[in-house]
């Protein structure tokens, strides 16, 4: 108990901490702002192009907006009529809609949300409590979180390594492996609250200065090439919940770096680039890479990405890039591998971790006499 209380102490006492954590709410905070003039400028834009689609800004459901609804439905239905009779008779359909994954999509979301009586709201500028935090989560869940979480908490193992202050531990009663995997769960545990304290603080000033946004928002996800909704509250959990096994493997990796390398700087470099080699190549479109997909850890790491949350504008732009980006931009993996899933990756990454834990477990007991003096 007293090594935990100083290995806190000595991280939340110190003006990095204090730094990273205000600059971090500081980005929390302009997000948001930028949610909202983005927001505001994408409105103007659709109004310019289409007048009638300010029916669809409404703050509460009502028989107005739920006629907008059920209208673009129709529009959509019309419009993939007149593009199939288009096809049909050999027309050209350049500069017209050509993905039709699209106006599905739309068209099924514009149903969950008149059976479910909400509002329609934006997946990638929205500032309603629920919803920024849904974006919140996949911003941090990401490679942006990692590092953050690096510059906050990766100097545990080498920073008494860099000082030559590892001779303390060994004046005190504490065996090394118990000393090794009380940085590592330490570093893990405080790197997941600090996570969630985020989504927290992001949900709290979402809600003071923008409102509330239901918590059952349908969000679309992907299982074995069909399209389901889930509520966002669920969305936001299950990426959660998958980052912290994601923060796990990471850490676990930079432990093992640290070992050989012992140098703050440089541990933290090469890990980054480890992980960013092993995310590049996890991605690469070959049949060797789809096949190991499943048991690949960096596959995982970037959580939002297992399962989609969609980012729905309302379909008056009628602009082919517009539908080319939501396509592109929301098109799950498990579209192309069903076995890519939640639950596969927590049990891939918990192999991940535990391996290499392992393996730092047994070179930190092996080389801690080299950083004792």
């Amino acid at each position: 108990m007293n090594l935990i209380y100083f290995e806190l102490k000595k991280v939340w006492q110190t003006r990095k901490t204090h730094l990273f954590l205000l600059l971090s709410l500081s980005l929390i905070i302009v997000l948001f702002f930028f949610n909202g003039f983005m927001a505001h400028k994408e409105q103007q834009e659709i109004a310019e192009v289409n007048p009638t689609a300010e029916a669809l800004n409404q703050k509460s459901f009502n028989d107005k907006l739920k006629h907008s609804l059920e209208e673009m439905n129709q529009e959509i239905l019309m419009q993939e009529e007149t593009f199939q009779i288009m096809a049909n008779e050999g027309k050209p359909l350049d500069g017209k809609l050509t993905l039709p994954t699209y106006p599905l999509y739309r068209m099924n979301l514009n149903d969950e949300l008149v059976k479910k009586k909400l509002p329609p709201q934006s997946m990638r500028y929205g500032t309603k409590n629920s919803i920024f935090t849904a974006i919140l989560v996949s911003y941090l869940a990401s490679g942006l979180g990692l590092i953050i979480l690096f510059l906050l908490f990766g100097d545990s193992l080498t920073k008494e390594m860099e000082d030559n202050s590892l001779y303390f531990y060994l004046a005190q009663p504490i065996q090394r492996g118990r000393l090794f995997l009380t940085k590592y769960i330490l570093t893990w545990a405080q790197s997941v609250v600090v996570i969630g304290l985020f989504l927290v603080f992001g949900f709290i000033f979402a809600s003071v200065f923008s409102g509330g946004s239901s918590f059952f928002y349908p969000v679309i996800a992907f299982s074995n090439m069909n399209m389901d909704f889930i509520p966002i509250i669920q969305y936001i959990g299950q990426v959660y919940l998958l980052f912290t096994f994601v923060l796990a493997f990471c850490f676990s990796l930079h432990f093992l770096v640290s070992i050989f390398l012992k140098k703050t700087s440089l541990s933290l470099i090469i890990t980054m680039v480890l992980l960013f080699e092993g995310y590049s190549i996890s991605m690469l479109n070959s049949e060797f890479t789809r096949k190991i997909a499943p048991f690949n850890p960096f596959i995982y790491l970037n959580s939002s990405k297992i399962f989609v949350g969609y980012d729905f504008h309302p379909f008056a732009t009628r602009l082919v890039e517009n539908q080319e980006y939501y396509a592109n931009w929301c098109l799950p993996r498990t579209i192309h591998n069903a076995q890519i899933s939640n639950v596969n990756g927590m049990i891939t990454l918990s192999i991940g971790t535990a391996i290499l834990l392992l393996i730092g477990y047994f070179c930190f007991k092996k080389n801690f006499h080299l950083w004792k003096e």
